[in-house]
């Protein structure tokens, strides 16, 4: 499993708007839109990239839970019992 990359920083050199390039007012564009701040839609975009460049073998071993222990969680949690009558919301 990766260790915890946090502190590591990368810089990036923003470049005219192409098929494979994104501009830093792309970037401002994006995180306006999306409600968060330029670190997190660049995190956010790459996860996602991530998620459509590997398979799911090969994300388990970026996920700090497989899809096993998912499983095997949603196994355990205990089953509910009876019925909601009324909520307060």
């Amino acid at each position: 499993m990766p260790a915890a990359t946090s502190q590591q920083a990368l810089k990036l050199n923003f470049k005219e708007d192409t098929l494979t390039t994104v501009s830093r007012d792309a970037l401002r564009a994006m995180a306006k839109k999306l409600g968060f701040n330029e670190t997190q839609t660049v995190l956010f975009a790459l996860a996602r990239l991530r998620d459509e460049v590997f398979n799911d073998q090969e994300l388990e071993k970026f996920m700090p839970l497989t899809k096993k222990h998912h499983e095997a969680i949603a196994k355990a949690q205990p089953r509910r019992r009876g019925k909601v009558l009324d909520t307060l919301l």
